[in-house]
């Protein structure tokens, strides 16, 4: 038998048995964690970037903004 997924909402601080994901937070220098909210609270939270929409905006030429100096 597995044992259920607890978490705690980061909205409302209740326990929850259905966490769900709603943010991943990165660290340079060490593992990072994920946060997570109750069913209720979790349409408050933004969507979750998809990680190949981030790649290749990060391939994407950057527009430079030169201005002449006065």
């Amino acid at each position: 038998m597995t044992r259920p997924t607890i978490r705690m909402c980061a909205r409302c601080q209740r326990i929850t048995e259905v966490p769900v994901l709603v943010y991943v937070v990165h660290a340079a220098t060490g593992p990072g964690f994920n946060v997570y909210a109750c069913p209720d609270c979790a349409p408050l939270y933004p969507p979750l970037p998809d990680a190949l929409d981030i790649l290749d905006a990060a391939q994407q030429p950057h527009s430079t903004d030169e201005r002449p100096e006065s």
